[in-house]
């Protein structure tokens, strides 16, 4: 979503957010920027292209919001509006007062995104009342009526919204991890060898979306208590987790004895 976060009271974007916490439970708010301050151990100052991470990010998004407020939101406009699968699912909030009838925002990313995404019409705000926001999201945004079967494949044949639920369900049974035994275990039980760039970009999602958290003195990460993403029938989760504290216990000391700091 376009705006800034950091921009006072008057941001469009950071209002909404707010809002949403508690007039949209159902709906998770996922803000680029703010996912990629996230860094890991390590990393130092590698690059990390914006762009390309927004793509990932609104590929899979059920919708996507601009608040065309700011110079970046502007050209973040014009990004989606180029992207065949963005745009069809995106929808400009522009704020009135910026509403120009003959602007090239209007007559360009605006109207494209508008004359083929789902979402449409562009919605014009007066004030900060996304009321109508709300409304055009719970018509427009359907989820499925039943359960999606997720398949047994190799984890590099998975689609990025597949590869979510694998590494989220996979950190729900290792109960901690950090990168290297999750890339470890994704590695043995998929096959394939995970890109470890692709791997912090899916943890990067999954802690903005608050599904899981990080320990930051240890790097360790476990999943959020509560949090459900993914059912596995007759599983008897028990014996998955003494199984995985019998391979802490052989294989990894520091893990193992970080183990009773975490909820089963």
């Amino acid at each position: 979503m376009g705006g800034k976060l950091d921009g006072g009271e008057n941001s469009l974007r950071k209002q909404f957010i707010e809002w949403s916490e508690a007039n949209l439970p159902e709906f998770i708010c996922l803000v680029a920027e703010e996912a990629l301050k996230d860094n890991f151990a390590g990393e130092g100052r590698s690059f990390v292209n914006l762009a390309k991470f927004e793509t990932v990010i609104a590929d899979i998004a059920d919708c996507v919001l601009i608040f065309p407020e700011s110079p970046g939101s502007f050209a973040e406009a014009g990004f989606f509006a180029n992207s065949k699968v963005v745009r069809e699912k995106t929808l400009v909030i522009n704020p009135l007062l910026l509403q120009t009838t003959d602007s090239f925002l209007n007559l360009g990313p605006i109207d494209t995104i508008s004359s083929v995404s789902f979402l449409k019409p562009t919605l014009l705000l007066n004030e900060a009342d996304f009321t109508p926001v709300g409304q055009r999201l719970r018509e427009r945004v359907k989820w499925p009526a039943h359960r999606e079967r997720l398949p047994y494949q190799a984890f590099g044949q998975s689609n990025f919204k597949q590869k979510l639920l694998v590494v989220f369900e996979v950190l729900r049974l290792l109960r901690l991890a950090d990168l290297k035994t999750l890339s470890y275990v994704l590695r043995a039980c998929f096959g394939g060898s995970p890109k470890k760039q692709e791997l912090k970009h899916l943890l990067r999602i999954l802690l903005a979306a608050k599904f899981i958290q990080r320990n930051q003195e240890t790097e360790y990460f476990t999943t959020v208590p509560g949090v459900a993403l993914v059912e596995i029938e007759h599983l008897e989760i028990e014996r998955v987790f003494a199984q995985v504290q019998f391979f802490y216990q052989k294989y990894s000391r520091d893990l193992y004895d970080a183990l009773p700091e975490v909820a089963p």
